[in-house]
């Protein structure tokens, strides 16, 4: 999308509309020679019309996509640093988790399940903070989707 250009496209589409519209006049209504500047002052303002409002159309797609793109842009900063402020602050509560963790294994307090199930959790939030840092398309169910996997089981 980013290398569309409705603008040039539209002038392209105007040239032929022109071209077609003089050729009609020539062929089907028998008009006199082939004019491609009209005689009439009625069909140059109806020519003249249509084209700016093809190319002004052309225009306005561009700078609709330039916004969109702009805004599809900032959207994904956000996110990212969105995700690496996540990252950091869960990095480090599962530090401190693991700092627990030996704390317990040191005193015997906790039954292999338990620590098992614990080493589990840990590990099942780094891969969805993984998960999570990896999305693509930016969409509420995307991301939804990133995390909800694991979290469903």
């Amino acid at each position: 999308m980013k290398n569309v250009n409705y603008t040039f496209k539209a002038i392209i589409i105007a040239i032929l509309y022109w071209l077609m519209d003089s050729a009609i006049h020539g062929l089907v209504y028998s008009e006199e020679g082939f004019e491609f500047i009209p005689s009439e002052l009625n069909e140059l303002f109806m020519r003249i019309t249509i084209v700016v409002l093809l190319i002004a159309f052309g225009m306005y797609a561009d700078r609709q996509t330039k916004a969109m793109l702009k805004k599809e842009k900032e959207k994904r900063i956000i996110f990212n640093a969105t995700v690496s402020s996540t990252q950091h602050i869960l990095n480090n509560l599962l530090n401190q988790m693991q700092f627990f963790k030996m704390k317990a294994d040191e005193s015997n307090v906790f039954d292999e399940n338990i620590t098992d199930l614990y080493e589990q959790s840990i590990e099942e939030g780094k891969e969805l903070v993984e998960k999570l840092s990896t999305v693509e398309e930016l969409s509420e169910e995307n991301i939804k989707a990133s995390v909800h996997l694991k979290m469903d089981k």
